[in-house]
C-alpha cells in the first residue's frame, strides 16, 4: 500500500488561522487608507480656492472676509461628491465633509489658512492645511476650524 502525503486537519486549521489574524490586522488599516484618500477631494477643490483668495491679497494686501469677496459662489453651490460648502472666513478655507464620503468623515471639517511673512504683507503667501503650523518668521491668518482626526490627514497636514 501506498501512503499519501497530505496536509493533516492541525496543519490546515492553523494555516486558516494565520490567515484570519492577518485579515483583521490589516482591514481596519485599510479603511484608513480608503477614508484618507477620500479626503484628497477636498485637497483639490481647495486648490482653486487658494487661487482667488491669494489674487485677492496681491490686490489689496488683505484677505477676503467671505466666499462672495474672494469672487467665489455661496458655500451650497461649492459641492462635490464628498463636500457639502466651502466657506471662506478672513481668507481661510474651510472645506465641509459630506455626501458620498464615509460615515466617520460626514459633517467634518478640514480648514486651509494662509501664512504671511511677520511684517512683510508684499511676501508671497504659503498656505497651512489641517493641523499644520507656520514656521518661523510666519503667521498664520485664520482660524483653524479642523476637526478631522490626524489618521484621516495626509502627512502635510497633521502639523
Amino acid at each position: 500500500m501506498k501512503h499519501i502525503k497530505g496536509f493533516t486537519l492541525i496543519e490546515l486549521m492553523v494555516v486558516v488561522a494565520i490567515i484570519g489574524i492577518l485579515a483583521s490586522i490589516s482591514l481596519p488599516a485599510y479603511q484608513d487608507y480608503i477614508q484618507r484618500s477620500e479626503v484628497v477631494e477636498a485637497i483639490s477643490m481647495a486648490g482653486s480656492m487658494k487661487e482667488n483668495v491669494t489674487n485677492y491679497y496681491a490686490d489689496k494686501l488683505e484677505f477676503p472676509e467671505d466666499n462672495e469677496m474672494a469672487g467665489l459662489p455661496a458655500s451650497n453651490l461649492l459641492i462635490g461628491n464628498r463636500i457639502t460648502g466651502v466657506v471662506i472666513e478672513a481668507g481661510a478655507i474651510h472645506i465641509t465633509m459630506g455626501n458620498k464620503i464615509a460615515a466617520p468623515l460626514r459633517g467634518k471639517t478640514l480648514s486651509f489658512r494662509p501664512a504671511v511673512v511677520t511684517g512683510s504683507p508684499k511676501s508671497p503667501i504659503s498656505w497651512l492645511c489641517g493641523y499644520d503650523k507656520p514656521v518661523d518668521g510666519m503667521e498664520a491668518v485664520g482660524i483653524n476650524k479642523t476637526d478631522l482626526e490626524n489618521k484621516f490627514l495626509p502627512a502635510a497636514c497633521r502639523g
